[in-house]
């Protein structure tokens, strides 16, 4: 059996799905008004219970010309067999332009493939995903 995802689906949905219910979960028990570090803590735990790798705080390369200019931070880099996701989390009542354009730097400037953003200072959690549309097979000018 192929292992294509579904007409209109994406490759990375089953890897998407195990992060947002994790945060789900997490939200659930903690409810809202935590601090940010108090969500990154507990999703340390459940990330592995919904059968997804991490690591937390790497960084990540910022490039120009092919030249790594800088490297920025990324609260969780996750992955299973199917794939990998940056995944940034914040804590507040919304999300800002700023925390959305992070998001966007990681996927082009970065070219990471999808960046999840999560804020569980929203109930319900609201996740937005950015996903790099450049054809890989381009070469880079």
């Amino acid at each position: 059996m192929p292992n294509n995802p579904p007409k209109g689906k994406h490759e990375f949905e089953p890897l998407s799905y195990k992060i947002i219910g994790a945060c789900i979960d997490v939200q659930k028990q903690l409810g809202l008004h935590c601090m940010e570090v108090d969500y990154q803590r507990a999703l340390e735990l459940a990330l592995p219970k919904f059968g997804v790798e991490f690591q937390r705080e790497v960084k990540i390369p910022v490039v120009y010309d092919g030249v790594v200019v800088t490297r920025r931070r990324v609260d969780f880099v996750c992955w299973d067999e199917s794939g990998r996701c940056l995944l940034e989390t914040k804590a507040t009542s919304t999300i800002r332009p700023e925390d959305a354009e992070q998001c966007l730097l990681y996927v082009t400037k970065a070219n990471e493939s999808l960046v999840l953003l999560v804020n569980f200072g929203e109930k319900p959690i609201k996740p937005r995903r950015f996903v790099n549309t450049a054809d890989p097979n381009r070469a880079a000018s």
